[in-house]
């Protein structure tokens, strides 16, 4: 029979970098998602909404990661 090998876990600072990576990419998902959803609803031209909540997820992201991580 072969032989059990340990359990490997995971590195700490692996789920803290995961973390990190999975409220950057959903702040400039869902603001973005928001500022694309006023420009369809106002007739905003240029996609200026959806360049403005990008903007404003990835400060707010930041300064998430940073309260939390930093």
């Amino acid at each position: 029979m072969a032989d059990k090998q340990p359990e490997r876990r995971p590195d700490p600072g692996t789920n803290a970098g995961w973390a990190a990576l999975g409220t950057l990419l959903g702040g400039v998902i869902a603001w973005g998602g928001i500022g694309y959803a006023l420009d369809w609803w106002l007739n905003i031209p240029r996609h200026l909404g959806l360049l403005v909540g990008m903007i404003v997820g990835i400060v707010g992201a930041l300064y998430i990661v940073m309260k939390r991580f930093g």
